[in-house]
Formats: C-alpha cells, sequence, structure tokens
C-alpha cells in the first residue's frame, strides 16, 4: 500500500553541478525529523496549525490548517506512524541547495518496518533559517534485493 502526499508551490527543477552544493548529512537529517514530526503529531491530532505555522510564508499563505487537513487525510487514514524515524538512521538520496543556497532539497525514506516512510522536502532559505516550502510524504514496502550468487 502506498500513501502519498504532495503539496507543490515553487519545487526548483534539476540543479546544474555549477548551481548545486551539497548539505551537511547531520543537518539535512535533523531537519527531515523536524518536519516529518510536525507533520506526526498532525497526523494525531488532526491540527496542522503549527506545520503551517513553522513553515515558509508561501507554503503558510497557500496552506491554511483545514487545507492542510484534507491534504493530510490518505497519511492519516494510511496509519502512517512516523515515531519510528526518530530512532532509524534516514537513506538520504539527495540533499543539495540550489539558486545561490536560498532553496535546499532533501529526498529519501526512512528504512522502517513494516513498511519504509518517503520524503521529499523542498525548503527555502527565510530569515537566515530554512523553512518548509513543499513537501510529500508516504510509505512504501520494503524493496526485497536478490540474494547475489555465492553470497549464501
Amino acid at each position: 500500500m502506498i500513501a502519498a502526499l504532495f503539496l507543490a508551490l515553487a519545487t526548483p527543477g534539476p540543479a546544474t553541478a555549477q548551481q548545486a552544493a551539497e548539505v551537511e548529512l547531520s543537518f539535512a537529517t535533523a531537519l527531515i525529523r523536524d518536519i516529518l514530526t510536525a507533520v506526526n503529531h498532525g497526523n494525531w491530532t488532526g491540527n496542522y496549525t503549527v506545520l503551517r505555522d513553522y513553515a515558509a510564508s508561501d507554503f503558510s499563505a497557500a496552506n491554511d490548517p483545514t487545507k492542510l487537513a484534507g491534504l493530510f487525510t490518505p497519511v492519516r487514514e494510511a496509519g502512517l506512524d512516523m515515531l519510528p524515524i526518530l530512532v532509524t538512521e534516514p537513506e538520504i538520496l539527495q540533499a543539495q541547495t540550489a539558486a545561490r543556497d536560498t532553496q535546499m532539497r532533501l529526498t529519501g525514506y526512512f528504512p522502517t518496518t513494516p513498511q519504509h516512510i518517503s520524503f521529499d522536502m523542498v525548503f527555502v532559505r527565510e530569515n537566515r533559517r530554512w523553512l518548509l516550502l513543499d513537501i510529500s510524504v508516504g510509505q512504501f514496502d520494503p524493496i526485497e534485493t536478490p540474494a547475489q550468487p555465492g553470497s549464501e
């Protein structure tokens, strides 16, 4: 079963090597956990005010708490509990800044059981802080990798 959500405002396109810079992974992990914890609290309570108030001004302007509750309904109804992300290291597939270090995209998943938790987030720098601009979150079954010959 896959449950996913995507809130799109201004997702940056692919970055070239000249305009992209990698993000320090422990910082990226902290940002990811911080936002997913706010989403998880919203899922538990049905109240996304903190997530909205914690995000970038463009995100807040486009999404009142009632709209966010509606957008996160599939994730909430799927029973996606994100508490395990606090003790599981993420697999970060993309962690780069773009647009002269004013935007950052973090993409990957947490290899939790029974299902992995995926994320794709775009942040924008406002007042010297990285604030959420776009988010996609969901869950998927772990992908079984075939055993390599001679590995048994």
